[in-house]
């Protein structure tokens, strides 16, 4: 599994930042490699409690494991996953992406004081994989969450700051069809 992640953890850097640079393909890169990773995290349980995804149905490789570890493995994944699709949605200019990124997080902190007085109380290296994709894909989140999507606007449209202006009115207004409309008009003048 360390195979399958690291390689799409990478990938997902990239295309995050091919996004940044507004380079060509970043769309999709960007929706994939994260949508693919976010997936993954979902059904991490079993990667974090080092069982390869091949004995996943064999009772045996869940000796060397307690119900409490899968519970919380399962936590960790769905809040790893959902700071991964906040930060999709929040690359992506989606509606509820800071929602989905606070969510994560708040549910990961909790995750993380849990697994602090596990670790003191057992030093398992359980808890070393936990710290680890809590310190990475937090950290990337926390940075991203409190990153204002305006920031990111400025950001991604830094060759067109008209655009950029009229869309962080339409992001603050999204029912107001005026703006939309004036948004719609500047993109078809950058298309040509």
């Amino acid at each position: 599994m360390k195979k399958f992640e690291l390689p799409l953890g990478i990938i997902s850097i990239i295309a995050i930042a091919m996004r940044l640079l507004h380079l060509p393909g970043n769309g999709l890169l960007v929706v994939l490699s994260l949508s693919i990773l976010a997936l993954f995290y979902y059904l991490s349980f079993a990667f974090f409690n080092g069982i390869r995804l091949r004995e996943i149905f064999k009772h045996a490789s869940y000796n060397g494991t307690n119900a409490k570890r899968i519970i919380g493995a399962v936590g960790l994944g769905f809040a790893l996953s959902g700071i991964i699709t906040g930060a999709l949605f929040k690359l992506c200019f989606w509606a509820g992406g800071d929602f989905q990124l606070g969510t994560g997080l708040i549910a990961v902190g909790i995750i993380l004081i849990l697994a602090i007085f596990f670790y003191f109380r057992n030093k398992i290296d359980y808890y070393k994989r936990v710290f680890k994709r809590i310190a990475i894909i937090g950290g990337l989140g926390l940075i991203l969450y409190i990153t204002p999507t305006a920031t990111l606007v400025d950001i991604y449209y830094r060759n067109n700051p008209d655009y950029a202006e009229i869309y962080k009115k339409v992001l603050n207004d999204p029912h107001n069809q005026e703006l939309i409309q004036q948004l719609h008009e500047k993109r078809q003048e950058m298309n040509q």
